[in-house]
This record gives C-alpha cells, structure tokens and sequence, in this order.
C-alpha cells in the first residue's frame, strides 16, 4: 500500500506514474541545472538564476532564519579548498561551531614542539559563511596544565557591530577562558563585512603555537550573480594560504628571550616558516642549544584546480616577519586587500609583497598558456624586523605548486601576456584602491584627529627590558582572570594594567560616535610596525617616510603644504591593518560609527606582548552591554 500523503490522514495517494513522471523530470531539472552551470563557467558568463542554484546546492530554498551545525571537516580531502558557490546565492542563516581546543606534541616542519589544536587540526577549521550570516562558535579549552593566561579568540577584521563583548580581546572585552572553562561567541558578520579574514588567539603570546585559522566571508552575489567576484574578476576556483613564519621553542619562552636584557631588544628571528601547517625544516641547521628534536620531513606540494584563473587568499599568520610571494611560471595580480578592500589595476606580477603579520592579500593566479603548470611557490622572508639573523633559518623557500588545468583546451582561455605585460615585482605598498564617490566623506577633512606615537624603549629604569608604548601609555593586561574593562565604570579602569614605570599612567582616549577621524601613528622606532585596529576598518590617505623629522603632527602649522602633496583620497586603499614604515607614519580615516572599547596595537606578536597598544573609547556602551561582558568572567 502506498504511503499517505504528507497532508494526512484522508488525503488520496498518489499514481505510482505520477511519482515515477515527477521524479525522472526533476531529475532530469537537477541535470540541466548543472549543465548550465558548467556551460557558464566555461564562456565566462556566470549568469545563474538564484533559485536554480539553490536547487542544485541545497535541494531547497534556504530562509533567512534557518540554523544549522556546521558540517564535520573532512581531514582526509583539501581543507583548504573552498566553496564559494554555497555561499554567494544562499539567503543568510546561523551556523554553529563546537570548538574543543587542545595541546599536542606535533611536527609541523620536521621539529617536535607543543602545538594548540582546534578539534583535533592545526590549524584550526576554516569557516566559511556569507555576509549576514550569524555565528555561534562555542569554545572549550581543554588544554592540560593551562597556564593562567587561558585563552581567547578574536575575529580579526571583522567589525563586530553590536558585539563589542564578542571581540575576544582578554582585559578588554572578556575574561580568559580557564582551563576546563567554555565561552560561546555568537555574532552578525555585518552586510558589508566580505573578503579575507583570520581568527586566532588574543591570549599571551599562544598564536605562535598555532592557535588560530581562516575566515573566509564570501560576498553575496546578488539574484542574477551579475556583481559576484565569480564574475567580476572571472576565476573558478578559490583556495586559502596560510604563510607564517614559525618558532621551535615554544613561544611565552621567545618572548622570555626577548625580554632578556642581556638581549638589548634584538627580535627573535624565527627558525622555520609553514603553509597551511605544513613546512620542511632542515635538521642539520637546528641548534644544538635549544635541543631540538626533528625528523626530516619532505617538502610540502601544493596544489590547485581551475581552468581559467585561480582565486588564493593569502593570510600572513606569522608572529614577526612579514614576506613576499614569488612564481616560478605564471603570474600573480592582487586585486583585494585584507577584508575585501579591492585594488584597481595592479600588474600581472611574478612576485608580490611585503605582506606583513596580519595583513591579507586576494591574488589571481593567471598563466599564458591552457595546460597544467608545474612549477614553484616561494617564499621569501623580509628581514626588516629581524636585524638578528638566525643561523637556522632558511629565509628563501621553495615549494613545489602545481596549477591542473580542469579543461586543457584554450576554449574560453585568454592570455594574460596577450593583455599587458607580467612585471617583475609588485609592491603592495604602492596599491591603489577603486575610485572613490566624488560625494563621499572620505575626500573632506574630518572635524577630529588624533595622533598617536609609537616606540619601543630600552631604560635602565625598566630593567632594560623593552617596553613597547603608544602615547606613553602600555597595554600590559594585570589579570587575564579580573573583569574587563567593558564591564567596569571608567574609574575602575587604573588597576587593569601593568605598567612599565610610575611615569606612565594608563590612558584610554574618548571619541564621540559617528563622528569622521584621521588618526595619524607615527613610528619613532627603526624598525616598521604592522597595526591593526579592532572594530573598524579604514581608508589610508598616506603612508610615508616623514621628511620633517622624526614626527608628523596634522596640528602644526608648518605641515600643511605637506598634507597637499601627499594625501590621496581618490584612490585611498580600504584596510584594517596598515604597516607604518620605520620612521614613518600613516594617516587612516574612517567613521567612528562603531560603539565600543578597542584595541589598536601592532601585529607583531612580540611588540604587542611588551605593551604596544592602546584602547580607544567610541561612545558609551550601554549597561546590558557591560553586563554581557562581566557574564565572560568566573570571578
């Protein structure tokens, strides 16, 4: 007997032919549907209608209210591979996480050290949603023997409009998550929140043993798919690199070093640099003094598959060192920029850089010819920030990277020599952005600034320890376990910090919301400075050298002129991250529409370990919201 129709009890049920004629023609829907998929891809049109795509990838129409767990990782396959079609025409849902963070001894490269795991992987599990879609990431620390540091993580780039206390800065927007403790992270990616991301730890120093993973936000493409990346910039396939460099010992024991007086400041150079967790450390550089125990491992392949060009998200995961991309064949052209902000018209390059700790970078891999390439990726360390060289470490590395073409013909290929020709090198630091609106605040001067001093100092005061400040004041957090400073009144901020002297007092700049600002950092160090500003993302209208001494102050009379000849705001790149050159100074202008406590600090891990941040105040935080930010803590 046929079963009853799922309207119930007295509903007739159905012809068998009837059931046998609607499930050969849907079929028959769900195979046309690819067809034009695939016949699309190849001519380059990508004009997919959005339900006919949701047909084909979900089997139904998702509604904006829907919630699902997020799907198991497949450790097996290319974790690293991503899927941007079942993101970009999907209506916004909730995915949920279940984080489970550990320590293990691993080997990433060779040499055995203590590494965080998320679940079980390093690094930890891509995530990869679109915008409006929610996020629930519940976490659980689980390391043994956890230092009281605890842990935390930060979703770094994105704004967390509305959820300040979901920054997972510790001491300033939560409490540390204590061993055997959870915390559960539950946010908005916003509407314009798209492009390349990163989450990682915002506790100690632990991002240097690996704890930390890519966010990929994919921009919705719109009913017609006429304005999704897919089309604009005319790839197929997109994969992420993680590049960073690495450290044997463990990284609280690097940062001791580097504390050391006897050591007079010099940075830790790394011994090793990874991609995607992977790398191949030679064991007769390692250094008999750290004792280190390494098996030769094979150098990592790396492979991607597409026929017209290929999307890579490039994240700098690194503690210190920032570095450039080189190809052996083919060729990269930068087109977005940390989180998302596009370049207009970068060359055809066979190398890329600097991308320093923090920054991201979107290339197109294009090539000259319709066949697979087998050639390699290099990369190669900047020595900037590393004026002491480890005798161990190998700054140039190369990694074999094979390009497999899915369709060999040149049937829709274009030659990207035909077009222009491939340059040598391409420097992110001349990147242009996409014209701005002539109507746009951007072009007109902001009713506030700020400006903001950054250096490292060596005192016989401090113990001849370096101290890193910005406007005299350290971020050197007292107790990871004592409330934060969202969840206090502002006279109980004194006794959150340490810092380094009676001198400094720690100080917290107001700024009224929704108000224009340029903040202007100089740089008084000989050494560049990667920073990054929670909360916000910013146009920058000039990074330079300064040619008027050491500073560049927007209130002194004598730089005008100087502001004439050097701010650009017509094609002011759009960045959360910024490198401030040595000596030098960046101007960043942006909206402070953002209500909240956040950090700015420099991204090298060092740096920011030894107090060079500071907390800017946006408004007033509403008391629920200071509530939510006390319910983080156990104490």
């Amino acid at each position: 007997m046929d079963k009853l129709h799922p309207a119930g009890v007295g509903s007739q049920p159905r012809p068998r032919r009837m059931v046998l004629s609607f499930g050969v023609t849907l079929l028959l829907l769900t195979l046309a549907g690819y067809c034009m998929i695939a016949f699309e891809y190849s001519t380059g049109t990508f004009n997919v209608h959005k339900n006919a795509l949701f047909s084909v990838i979900n089997g139904h129409g998702a509604t904006s209210n829907t919630s699902e767990k997020a799907p198991e990782v497949d450790v097996t396959g290319d974790r690293f591979a991503l899927h941007p079609l079942q993101h970009i025409l999907r209506k916004p849902k909730t995915l949920k996480f279940d984080w489970n963070i550990t320590k293990a001894k691993h080997s990433p490269d060779g040499v055995l050290k203590d590494v965080y795991l998320i679940n079980g992987l390093f690094p930890g599990p891509t995530i990869e949603a679109r915008s409006g879609d929610e996020l629930e990431i519940h976490v659980t620390n689980n390391i043994e023997d956890d230092d009281h540091d605890g842990i935390s993580v930060h979703w770094h780039g994105l704004s967390m409009k509305g959820a300040n206390h979901m920054d997972g800065a510790v001491g300033i927007t939560q409490c540390t998550i204590a061993q055997n403790g959870s915390f559960t992270y539950k946010f908005k990616v916003q509407d314009d929140d798209h492009g390349t991301f990163w989450y990682h730890a915002h506790s100690a120093v632990k991002r240097a043993d690996g704890l930390f993973g890519g966010l990929v936000v994919h921009k919705p493409a719109g009913a017609e798919a006429k304005e999704g990346d897919l089309t604009k910039y005319k790839y197929d396939a997109e994969r992420l690199f993680l590049i960073g460099d690495w450290h044997h010992l463990q990284a609280s024991d690097v940062l001791e070093w580097y504390k050391d007086p006897g050591h007079f400041g010099l940075e830790p150079a790394p011994e090793s640099l990874l991609i995607n967790g992977e790398g191949s450390f030679n064991c007769s550089n390692a250094n008999d003094v750290q004792d280190v125990k390494c098996a030769a491992k094979p150098v990592p392949s790396f492979q991607v598959h597409g026929q017209k060009a290929v999307r890579l998200r490039v994240i700098n995961t690194g503690a210190s060192a920032g570095y450039s991309l080189q190809l052996g064949q083919g060729s990269m052209r930068v087109i977005t920029v940390d989180g998302g902000g596009a370049v207009q018209n970068a060359p055809a390059a066979s190398a890329v850089g600097v991308l320093y700790p923090g920054e991201r970078m979107d290339v197109l891999l294009e090539h000259s010819e319709a066949r697979n390439i087998d050639t390699n990726l290099t990369v190669i360390l900047d020595e900037e920030i590393m004026p002491l060289m480890n005798p161990a470490l190998t700054p140039t590395q190369h990694f074999p990277f094979r390009w497999e073409r899915t369709d060999k013909t040149k049937r829709g290929f274009e030659s990207v020599t035909a077009r222009e020709e491939v340059v040598k090198q391409f420097d992110l630091q001349d990147a242009q952005g996409e014209p701005i609106d002539a109507k746009s605040s951007v072009h007109k001067k902001p009713p506030h600034a700020a400006l903001f001093y950054s250096t490292i100092d060596i005192r016989a005061t401090q113990n001849n320890e370096p101290v890193g400040n910005v406007n005299h004041t350290s971020w050197i957090l007292a107790d990871p376990a004592a409330k934060p400073l969202l969840a206090l009144d502002r006279t109980q901020w004194d006794g959150v910090t340490k810092q380094p002297s009676s001198r400094q007092k720690f100080h917290v700049p107001f700024f009224p919301e929704g108000e224009w600002i340029d903040i202007v950092v100089n740089n008084g160090d000989d050494k560049g400075h990667p920073f990054h500003i929670h909360g916000f993302d910013f146009y920058v209208v000039s990074t330079a050298i300064s040619e008027l001494g050491q500073w560049y102050n927007p209130f002194d009379p004598d730089n005008k002129d100087y502001q004439v000849q050097k701010f650009s705001t017509q094609t002011a790149l759009r960045k959360d991250t910024v490198h401030v050159p040595s000596r030098g100074h960046a101007i960043l202008r942006f909206k402070m529409d953002n209500v909240g406590l956040w950090l700015m600090h420099c991204h090298v891990l060092w740096h920011q370990a030894i107090g060079m941040g500071i907390v800017l105040q946006v408004g007033n935080s509403t008391q629920a919201t200071m509530d939510k930010a006390s319910a983080s803590c156990t104490k």
